[in-house]
């Protein structure tokens, strides 16, 4: 059974009223720990944007860094926000602040009492981390992402042969932290009228529906923390929607019998034909279809997302009783039924068409870069890594303070350094040459004009 966009609890509207799309012009900065820094939730934000609004310049920026907290984040914010001049910042911290290790089968009130300590401190530092930012950018809207969860309830069977840490270990409880985070967030954004967005009951929700028919569904790794690509493409989604974009890429209506448009929402056609029965002409979209991730296409379906976000019909009125093939530019797309054309054929999800293959660009490009620039993240993660006990801003005297004090240097911020010390004297050049190639990456976005043919079968 087809569910609606975001069924149950998910269906909540967004706390304030005043969530627009953005526009030309806007530089968003994606402020969290590694959900972001490694996460897919912006790119598929992207990518909707790139091929819903071709024609408008808006920069998406990932300042995530992996382990990060409310608190941790204060520093960051010169090199990581206030440099870009945003006028939004979306917040995303909470994972990491929650003090997971206190949260255990066996509970001791040493225990609980630091975990109740990790939520004042988690207010407090949002609240200060908010402020710190609006003093840096004065004018800068805030959005508030809630947690996501913290999956304790799953039954994991991939843990790696060896691995070990805190990603083997179940923190049972955790999850009840984070709901309480994911409230005062929410309240905060009430508070402050900003964008609030519930991803940690859309996320929990789901799971725990998909739960019902599957005990082993999860929508993160064994870690239990992090999404993966699906839980992304829920949170992207549920940002969409409450941030109230336009669902339609292009809606047209024709008639074969008087060869005339009678529809055409965000579209142009042109050069009408009528062919024996059948009809054809030029249509250019102001849009491409939103590309859905392969391993999200089943929930996207689910989800109504065709219709929530992707609705590209066409209605073709006056066929004669029959079956009709649709062709673009000469290959066929698909075939339906007179009563079919009629109603309108759903095009959004369809990967015959040049526009879905043109958007699939779209969505390889902002991948490849995206994958760029979490490179340029995890150089930046040494540097906060670092940067509370060594001269980071100085390369060379960094290096020489990094030989001497780190005698081993296999950890994972440590394997960063190297690259951390070639890219820092160049970082603006090399984030300016990113942003070029962002800028071709949109060009790859513009519609193009496409001839359609329906013939009788």
């Amino acid at each position: 059974m087809k569910r609606p966009l975001f069924y149950g609890a998910l269906a909540l509207m967004p706390l304030v009223a005043t969530a627009k799309p953005f526009k030309d012009g806007d530089v968003v900065v994606f402020f969290g720990d590694s959900i972001t820094h490694g996460g897919l939730y912006h790119e598929y934000i992207t990518d909707y944007y790139r091929t819903r609004f071709p024609e408008a310049d808006i920069r998406f920026i990932n300042s995530g860094i992996g382990g990060d907290t409310a608190s941790g984040a204060m520093p960051r914010i010169p090199v990581d926000v206030a440099e870009y001049n945003p006028t939004h910042v979306a917040y995303h911290f909470g994972m990491n602040d929650v003090s997971r290790g206190n949260y255990t089968y066996t509970p001791t009130s040493a225990s609980l009492q630091r975990a109740e300590a990790a939520q004042i401190r988690y207010r407090e530092n949002m609240s200060a981390l908010v402020a710190k930012v609006k003093e840096a950018v004065p004018g800068a809207k805030s959005i508030y992402f809630t947690p996501t969860p913290y999956d304790d309830t799953a039954v994991i069977t991939n843990i790696p042969p060896g691995a070990t840490g805190w990603a083997t270990v179940n923190q049972q409880g955790c999850n009840t932290g984070l709901a309480l985070m994911s409230g005062f967030i929410l309240a905060k954004a009430k508070k402050d009228g900003a964008m609030g967005v519930d991803w940690f009951s859309t996320l929990q929700n789901y799971i725990m529906d998909h739960r019902k028919g599957n005990p082993y569904f999860k929508l993160t790794g064994y870690d239990r923390v992090h999404p993966r690509t699906l839980g992304h493409s829920l949170m992207a989604w549920k940002f969409l929607k409450d941030q109230g974009v336009p669902a339609v890429v292009s809606d047209v209506a024709v008639d074969a019998a008087s060869g005339q448009a009678t529809r055409s929402n965000n579209a142009t056609v042109s050069e009408i034909a009528r062919t024996g029965g059948g009809i054809a002409f030029t249509l250019l979209a102001k849009s491409l279809p939103f590309p859905i991730p392969a391993e999200a296409q089943d929930a996207a379906r689910e989800l109504g997302i065709e219709d929530a976000l992707n609705r590209e019909t066409l209605a073709v009125a006056g066929l004669a009783p029959g079956s009709y093939t649709l062709k673009i530019d000469g290959a066929e797309i698909g075939e339906w039924s007179s009563e079919e054309w009629a109603q309108g054929v759903h095009l959004g999800f369809n990967a015959k068409t040049p526009q879905y293959a043109q958007a699939r660009k779209v969505f390889d490009e902002t991948a490849r870069l995206s994958a760029s620039e979490r490179i340029l993240r995890g150089y930046h993660s040494a540097r906060w890594y670092y940067g509370r006990r060594a001269p980071v801003d100085d390369v060379k005297a960094f290096a020489a303070w990094f030989e001497k004090n780190e005698p081993k240097k296999d950890g994972g911020f440590a394997q960063r350094v190297p690259g951390y010390c070639k890219y820092w004297p160049t970082y603006r050049q090399t984030r300016e040459q990113l942003r070029a190639d962002q800028e071709k990456a949109r060009e790859l976005g513009r519609p193009k004009a496409h001839r359609y043919e329906i013939t009788r079968r």
